[in-house]
């Protein structure tokens, strides 16, 4: 086998790694609302193609062990994706700014303490 072609095979065990790991990521970024969800995916897809190297490392590298890889990439990506949102929801909270503004006269009674609007009539 040539070189380029091993380098392809290669490439080929970390794209399958990576494509099961979106599964559990497009899974927890859903249940999260999209919160943080995208600074989680390449903690997830990094995770992945750790699990998935780690297995033929330690000598399972027939077709079971192939398959075992796959199963193990999937968990791997699972707690990476987790973990990731996680850190993301605490590093940036959501904030309130998706609050409707109050209509009628709520919005007079409470335009008129603001420092925001002082010499405005609304």
């Amino acid at each position: 086998m040539t070189t380029e072609a091993r380098i392809a095979f290669v490439l080929f065990f970390f794209a399958v790694w990576c494509f099961v790991g979106l599964i559990p990521w497009a899974i927890a970024a859903v249940v999260a609302r999209g919160r943080g969800a995208l600074a989680a995916l390449p903690i997830a897809l990094a995770a992945a193609c750790a699990a998935g190297v780690a297995i033929p490392l330690i000598g399972l590298d027939n077709f079971r062990g192939f398959l075992l890889s796959l199963v193990i990439a999937f968990m791997a990506a699972a707690i990476g994706s987790v973990a990731g949102i996680r850190i993301a929801q605490r590093l940036w909270p959501v904030r309130a700014t998706n609050r409707r503004a109050p209509r009628g006269r709520a919005r007079a009674v409470n335009s008129e303490g603001s420092h925001l609007t002082r010499g405005t009539d609304t």
